[in-house]
């Protein structure tokens, strides 16, 4: 009996706690649940397509441009010259001629062996440090860079005339005059880009992005450096007649031009590019069209317009 009344009080005893317990669990009112209860909060972001937008970033990046590695070509405008420009009057020069190098090829005194001697060739070359920084605001790209540009540019006329051979007829003497005009200039940018087509994302601090843009802006240059040399070259007849050196080139003219120029260059500048960046690192190159505003010369008009692509690497800072 007294066993009965033990198993009584200590089954009542647990069905107490029982009920206590499940008075303590809180109901769920599914009424006053919201999506906005199960948001997950993510610091990253993505844009893809036309228009991407920029994140914030600075970099400094070095650019180049090499006439040996990317060919790049410099179209004189103000074409054609009067020859009184370069103290050789009689003469008008152009921007080409359709003699090719090898046609201009220097040779051994009185022979037809090619000598040593260099040929004037045109060249460019262009490196600057620059500094790029985002201005999401306006999903924009702001630039700044300074530099040194050097070129070589060339300038042909051609005077046919007669002499008289050793076996007492005239023969025909085409003499082809070129003039290069070497120059550095020290040059300042400051540009716009805008990225018009790509992909952008942001995620846990890092900015990783690839897009197309396109970009406008000034250049201001100083030319630290003029020098002008002129040759004239045998064209025909050369096989008969040679200069006083015995060879088919004559320097005319090597002098500097510095009291003939305006050294203070301006040029606007727009073009197209890739760019690509993956957190510090950042690369791309641009291909551009460098427009002049101003005459390189104090006196009458002549300008250089030039076009070429260009090589970029930087890192964010």
């Amino acid at each position: 009996m007294r066993f009965i009344m033990l198993f009584i009080i200590a089954t009542s005893t647990m069905l107490g706690f029982e009920q206590d317990s499940l008075r303590r669990v809180p109901k769920l009112d599914l009424e006053t649940l919201s999506p906005d209860s199960f948001a997950v909060e993510s610091d990253m972001s993505f844009s893809a397509g036309w228009f991407p937008g920029t994140s914030p970033f600075r970099s400094i990046e070095l650019i180049g441009s090499n006439g040996l590695f990317v060919h790049d070509g410099m179209f004189l405008g103000s074409m054609p010259i009067p020859g009184s420009t370069f103290k050789v009057p009689g003469l008008t020069f152009t921007q080409s001629t359709h003699y090719s190098i090898d046609d201009r090829l220097p040779l051994e005194a009185f022979s037809s062996e090619e000598s040593d001697e260099e040929v004037i060739e045109q060249a460019y070359q262009m490196n600057a440090l620059r500094v790029r920084f985002s201005i999401p605001e306006i999903a924009s790209i702001m630039r700044i860079g300074l530099g040194l540009r050097s070129s070589n540019s060339i300038y042909f006329a051609e005077d046919k005339t007669v002499f008289l051979n050793l076996q007492g007829t005239v023969s025909a003497l085409h003499e082809l005059h070129a003039i290069s005009i070497n120059e550095m200039e020290l040059i300042g940018n400051v540009s716009m880009e805008v990225p018009i087509y790509g992909v952008l994302l942001d995620a846990f601090g890092q900015s990783t992005y690839s897009h197309y843009s396109v970009f406008a802006g000034m250049n201001i240059g100083y030319v630290l450096e003029s020098d002008l040399k002129h040759q004239s070259i045998i064209m025909e007849g050369k096989e008969a007649i040679r200069y006083p050196s015995g060879s088919n080139i004559l320097t005319v003219q090597s002098r500097s031009l510095i009291s003939a120029i305006d050294r203070m260059r301006m040029s606007a500048e727009t073009g197209i590019g890739w760019q690509f960046g993956f957190g510090p690192l950042h690369l791309g190159f641009e291909g551009y069209l460098a427009l002049p505003l101003n005459s390189m010369l104090k006196q009458g008009e002549m300008s250089i317009i030039f076009l070429g692509i260009r090589g970029i690497l930087g890192i964010s800072f």
